[in-house]
């Protein structure tokens, strides 16, 4: 095999290897999961809450478990509204750039948990959940505390 020949194998070979690399895997199949509607856009919504729990980058155990149990408490009594996209459940790093903005709009001062309500795609009102911090301790408190404040927002009409 002369150079040229060789070059232009090894070129196709690894033209190929980056074309297998960038395709995306197959699905795994899972007979256990039921197809879901797809969720409606935002912009579509005339209501929806959005949870944020916010954070910086700096997270100890106490900040990981008061992320774990407000996703909990959000997902396992939600779970519709988070499909259909009535409810949105965010984590957000306000160390980021660009995510600055949200410690003074929230006035936030440490990781917080805080239910935004949108109307037609803009913030009629929000509250920062702060007894999080004081039920951390009690878990099942901790969930019926956010699960009883989401609720009202979500039964909020335009």
């Amino acid at each position: 095999m002369t150079a040229r020949a060789w070059f232009a194998s090894f070129a196709l070979a690894l033209i190929a290897a980056g074309v297998a690399a960038a395709a995306p895997a197959p699905a795994a199949k899972n007979d256990s999961v039921s197809e879901r509607p797809a969720p409606v856009a935002p912009s579509l919504l005339p209501h929806r809450v959005i949870a944020y729990y916010f954070h910086t980058t700096y997270r100890c155990a106490s900040c990981r478990s008061l992320e774990a149990y407000s996703r909990e408490a959000i997902e396992s009594a939600f779970a519709y509204e988070l499909e259909d996209g009535r409810l949105v459940w965010k984590v957000v790093d306000v160390e980021v750039k660009g995510n600055e903005h949200f410690v003074e709009e929230y006035g936030l001062y440490t990781k917080s948990l805080v239910l935004v309500n949108e109307i037609r795609g803009k913030r009629s009102q929000w509250k920062n959940l702060e007894k999080v911090w004081q039920l951390l301790q009690d878990k099942e408190a901790f969930m019926r505390y956010v699960q009883d404040e989401t609720r009202p927002y979500l039964a909020a009409r335009t």
